[in-house]
């Protein structure tokens, strides 16, 4: 996958670990931070470093594609990323974005240019996501994309919760009918070779 992904307002770019003091910034809002799995809370310059490091490493090996959210090409205000959880499952949408920056519709644009970049690359057809339950606004975002509701995947560990919590499901098939507001797109993500 490219290092670099520009769309009509962003560019996503590789991270790199001179993000790590936005990444420890934005990431240790508890709001943000209990919606998601990986993410203690808070989450200290080391530790984002450290998270950095291993995003990068999975990249190396081709188990995930992360990429800094920015609208400069510089300064992050969030991540968006597809990975494996292992070799033979579904590449996973998984993503955050700074509270500055929520409401904008930046987590679906950057989403589309992702999940367009790995049909591209590897022939991806089918993306999967997971949600907390008590979480609406990432739900619209994948409703947004056209994913589908999967159900209940039971409880799920959050790292800044320190428990687990419901999670909801959700996939997207890029070879079924995608919402009308994004048909227009659905040329440049089926036909993206």
């Amino acid at each position: 996958m490219r290092d670099i992904i520009q769309t009509e307002r962003l560019v996503l770019r590789t991270l790199r670990v001179s993000d790590a003091k936005a990444y420890s910034k934005y990431a240790s809002d508890w709001d943000l931070a209990r919606m998601t799995g990986s993410l203690p809370y808070p989450i200290p310059l080391v530790s984002a470093e450290i998270k950095i490091e291993m995003l990068l490493s999975k990249r190396r090996r081709g188990l995930a594609y992360p990429y800094a959210i920015t609208k400069n090409g510089e300064d992050m205000i969030g991540v968006m990323d597809i990975f494996l959880r292992d070799q033979n499952s579904d590449f996973e949408l998984g993503y955050w974005v700074a509270r500055d920056y929520w409401g904008h519709g930046y987590a679906p644009e950057a989403a589309l240019a992702v999940m367009k970049e790995g049909h591209r690359c590897f022939g991806v057809s089918r993306f999967v996501a997971g949600v907390f339950a008590d979480n609406p606004a990432s739900m619209r975002v994948l409703t947004k994309l056209g994913f589908e509701n999967t159900g209940s995947e039971g409880d799920y560990f959050s790292m800044a919760r320190l428990k687990h919590a419901e999670s909801i499901g959700f996939a997207l098939d890029l070879t079924a009918q995608l919402p009308n507001h994004l048909q227009k797109h659905e040329a440049s993500l089926i036909d993206a070779h």
